[in-house]
């Protein structure tokens, strides 16, 4: 078949028409005239020099020169179609609709037989809602210039649209013996039959492209599915069958599956949902959608887990050289529970394709889970030399180096992650909390505080921070004032938590509020669950003790004792030491 072009080819005279500006010639324009000076070849001299003068107007997108220029070249010669052209076409590009109309109607009376006057003639009439005008000029360049697609495609569009079928299907006829056998042409026969109401002649169509091109599945697939949305399962199934003697191909197996999956037998469907991925003609996107939605699945229902890890491997021994089934392997793995497994799965996807900044997150972020720390900080490392503006990576680094004990790198890593935050404050509050924790668990107060300080001011609810702060205060009984501000913040912004409890009840005890620290350390001890920690157990009898009621503080020490808590010092204090 011969390859179509996208734009119609240039006649003759118009390129003739182009060479002589060009050349500065202008032989083809303009009749002769009485005035005709020797040295144009007996072309008008006026009507020259004025369609050239158009012509350069145009060019520097002078609108009304050009026009003034045409209607000039009208004043030497009135019968040159050309000119009610060019015309037309400034008309049109000023939507000035009705002189465009004249125009063109002026030119097409003149030059019956130029295919782009018809195409202007169309193009207007279709602005002003003549279709029947439209139509006739189309259908014109149809039969006398075939080759030009976009025209016909465009008498299709209108005849479809006017209700017009075997109008429509008269200019598909014409395509397809002017571009000779397409599935193109059955198909769009296919969908004008569909678009129209007329089902069974739209089957007919995909049938016969089945006849003429038996290995374009398309028409099958389409056909079945028609089909199973009327009901015509059996019918569906014969269709399938058939194109299946006639080609292996996977969309077929998987399309296939779809009936039987619908009837219930999904057993027999698993088995052509693993022929389909084992072939190159399923995309491997339309695979992964489908494991993906097993791997859904499966975290309900259990069964399914053996189903999809079988899916999983068949795509990673088809396609791989591909990241993406391996980040379907560690979904699987992180919904049985296989963090390892999730992590290796991640990795292997990482050495395919490096370049994917959430894959990276979601490794790290694994490798916290399992706290494999030397782990998390090489990935890290890895990631952010490959995107150094990202500060997540950096503040991951600074995790696992506090976690490893390495707490000046932990703090480099985490003011480069503060350095490249922009506009997230939840974040960098979180990171300055870090760099307060830092510093508070080397000794440096003064350093904690400050850091402290901007975490809150950047996010005046970071809820950590807040507590933190207010139980290092509490504990050196600096400052009781911001403490016991900063702890009951925290109980409002979060009730319930027995944590956030005993720091309110210790900043209050600490500010010399015992009586109120004494209810918030016992819904502390109510909230902490049948086993309360020894820290909330001993601040109890702490509070208890500066109360006066020794007996009960002595029995919230000792059983912070069986609690875990610090023997000897709690033994201390209940022998009144």
């Amino acid at each position: 078949m011969k390859q179509r072009p996208l734009h119609s080819s240039i006649s003759s005279t118009r390129l003739c028409w182009a060479l002589a500006l060009a050349l500065g010639g202008c032989a083809a324009l303009g009749g002769a005239s009485k005035g005709a000076e020797t040295g144009l070849g007996g072309v008008d001299k006026a009507f020259h020099d004025a369609f050239y003068k158009a012509q350069l107007a145009k060019l520097k997108g002078d609108q009304a020169g050009a026009k003034e220029a045409l209607l000039s070249c009208l004043d030497a010669d009135p019968n040159e179609a050309v000119i009610y052209y060019e015309l037309a076409r400034l008309e049109r590009q000023e939507e000035q609709w009705p002189a465009a109309y004249a125009a063109i109607l002026k030119a097409n009376a003149l030059e019956e037989a130029n295919p782009w006057y018809q195409k202007e003639w169309a193009e207007i009439a279709l602005e002003l809602g003549r279709f029947d005008e439209a139509d006739r000029a189309l259908e014109w360049i149809l039969n006398n210039k075939p080759e030009d697609e976009r025209s016909a495609r465009t008498l299709l569009d209108l005849r479809t649209a006017q209700g017009d079928l075997n109008g429509a299907l008269e200019v598909i006829d014409a395509l397809e013996r002017e571009w000779g056998p397409d599935p193109e042409w059955h198909f769009d026969r296919h969908r004008l039959h569909m678009g129209f109401g007329d089902i069974e002649s739209g089957l007919e169509a995909l049938t016969k492209l089945e006849q003429d091109f038996p290995d374009v599945v398309e028409a099958t697939l389409q056909k079945v599915r028609i089909l199973s949305s009327l009901g015509r399962e059996q019918e569906a199934e014969v269709a399938i069958k058939n194109a299946m003697k006639r080609s292996g191909n996977g969309r077929l197996h998987l399309e296939w599956a779809h009936i039987l999956t619908r009837r219930g037998d999904t057993e027999t469907a698993r088995d052509h949902v693993r022929k389909a991925f084992t072939s190159d003609a399923v995309p491997l996107e339309e695979k992964a959608d489908i494991a993906w939605a097993y791997v859904e699945l499966a975290e309900i229902q259990i069964a399914l887990r053996s189903e999809a890890a079988d899916l999983i491997e068949i795509l990673i021994e088809v396609h791989p050289k591909e990241a993406e089934p391996h980040d379907i392997l560690a979904a699987l793995c992180g919904i049985k529970g296989d963090s390892e497994g999730a992590l290796s799965a991640l990795e292997a996807g990482l050495a395919l394709d490096p370049n994917s900044p959430e894959r990276w997150l979601e490794a790290c972020q694994l490798a916290i889970d399992v706290q494999r720390w030397q782990a998390v900080d090489e990935l890290s490392k890895r990631a952010g030399v490959r995107f150094p503006s990202l500060p997540v990576f950096p503040y991951f680094r600074g995790l696992a180096k506090l976690e490893t004990g390495d707490d000046r790198g932990a703090e480099r890593q985490l003011k480069m992650a503060r350095n490249l935050i922009v506009d997230r404050p939840e974040f960098e509050s979180d990171v300055l909390s870090s760099l307060a924790q830092i510093a508070h668990d080397r000794g440096d107060h003064a350093e904690s505080d400050a850091w402290f300080e901007q975490a809150l001011e950047v996010n005046p609810n970071n809820i950590l921070a807040l507590n933190n702060y207010a139980y290092y205060l509490a504990l050196r009984g600096a400052r009781p004032e911001r403490s016991v501000e900063l702890a009951a913040k925290v109980v409002a912004l979060s009730p319930g938590n027995s944590n956030f409890e005993d720091t309110y009840a210790w900043s209050l005890h600490v500010s010399g509020n015992s009586e109120e620290a004494l209810t918030w350390i016992e819904l502390a001890i109510e909230h902490d669950g049948t086993s309360p920690g020894a820290t909330i157990l001993e601040h109890a009898g702490d509070i208890l003790n500066a109360l006066g009621r020794i007996d009960d503080a002595r029995k919230r020490w000792a059983a912070a004792i069986d609690a875990g808590g610090n023997t000897s010092q709690l033994r201390s204090k209940i022998d009144g030491e």
